[in-house]
Formats: C-alpha cells, sequence, structure tokens
C-alpha cells in the first residue's frame, strides 16, 4: 500500500498534481492518540480528504479515473514545520519532516465517494476551523487519479491524501475531529 500526499491542490503551483510518498508506518489508525514527538518543534496539522483506491489503475484517463474510487476517508497530517522549511533549504529529501511514524491520521470508517462532494469540516477543540470543499481544489479528484497513474502504477488499497488548504498549529491536550458530510470520521487527542 502506498500513501501518496497531493501538495499543490489548492495552490498555484505546477500545472499538474504534485506529491510525495510515505511509508505505511506512517499511518495513524483507530483514532489513537497522536503524540507530538520530541526535539521535532512546532508541528502543523493539516485535514484531508482521503481516496481510498478500489481497482488498479496505470495511465488511465480521466474520464475513467472515478471507477478507481468507491469510497473517501478522513485524514490528518502532521508536519514539524522548521524541520521541512531546513531541509528544503538544504535540498534534502522531505522524508524525516513528513513520513515520521505516524504522520498521517486516517480514519477507520469510510463513506460513499460522493459524500466528498458535500465537503469536510475540521474541528479543534469543538471548534470548526475549516471547511474543505473539492469545489476548491484546482485539480479534479478524476484529474489527481488519472495524472497519477501516470507516474506509478495505482494498487487496490493505496491511499491518496488530496491536500489542504491550511495547516493549524497543533499542543497537547487538544481534540481534533474531521467530518465528511455530516458522518464523524476522526475524533482524536494530542499528547
Amino acid at each position: 500500500m502506498k500513501l501518496i500526499n497531493i501538495i499543490n491542490s489548492y495552490s498555484s503551483e505546477g500545472d499538474a498534481p504534485r506529491f510525495y510518498f510515505k511509508a505505511d508506518t506512517a499511518l495513524l489508525r483507530n483514532n489513537d492518540a497522536f503524540y507530538i514527538p520530541d526535539g521535532m518543534g512546532r508541528v502543523v496539522a493539516q485535514p484531508h480528504i482521503v481516496l481510498k483506491l478500489s481497482r488498479l489503475a496505470k495511465c488511465i484517463s480521466e474520464r475513467f479515473a472515478s471507477r478507481c474510487v468507491e469510497v473517501v476517508m478522513g485524514g490528518v497530517t502532521f508536519t514539524p514545520v522548521e524541520m521541512l522549511e531546513e531541509l528544503r533549504r538544504e535540498g534534502l529529501p522531505w522524508d524525516a519532516a513528513v513520513g515520521f511514524d505516524h504522520s498521517s491520521a486516517l480514519s477507520l470508517e469510510s463513506v460513499g465517494r460522493d459524500a466528498m462532494l458535500q465537503g469536510a469540516r475540521f474541528c479543534i477543540n469543538n471548534e470548526e476551523v475549516l471547511t474543505l470543499s473539492v469545489s476548491d481544489m484546482r485539480f479534479t479528484p478524476d484529474k489527481i487519479i488519472s495524472s497519477l497513474s501516470e507516474a506509478t502504477t495505482l494498487r487496490i488499497g493505496d491511499l491518496v491524501y488530496l491536500g489542504a488548504p491550511e495547516s493549524f498549529d497543533i499542543k497537547v491536550g487538544d481534540n481534533l475531529k474531521l467530518y465528511i458530510g455530516d458522518t464523524l470520521l476522526l475524533n482524536f487527542d494530542i499528547k
């Protein structure tokens, strides 16, 4: 299984979706608490709608890409900001900042693909801080699947984190929730 993170869904960078991979050890499942790693400095959270691939796809056209996704899930990624900035400045791989263990929360439950059209709501300590809408994304989910399938074979179970327009500082004691439509998919604490 691959974890694929889109980084320019809500920005004007590039003419096609830009992405990076994470190892499956980055997954944080079952609404387990996220423990802020020691020595990483300021850590931000980014909420995502996550596509779960249900078919094998290689060089699939955008027209047929919707057939590859039956369900969507909720996700939150965690990034130590200063570490990522330092790695970028030095031209080094981002792995240490974006791919560390448990850096990608994933909901246990899923909802049908069409639920993502209702958008997602991200709450910190029961306060809604962001609404994600696929209509605000620069690239449609079908365009993203098609573009990714040209670069790499997509397999059943691969997860595509669609990106987030904003990052949010987190601290010990925070509670994070993510809804897609009216369904609560993530509800976990920061420790």
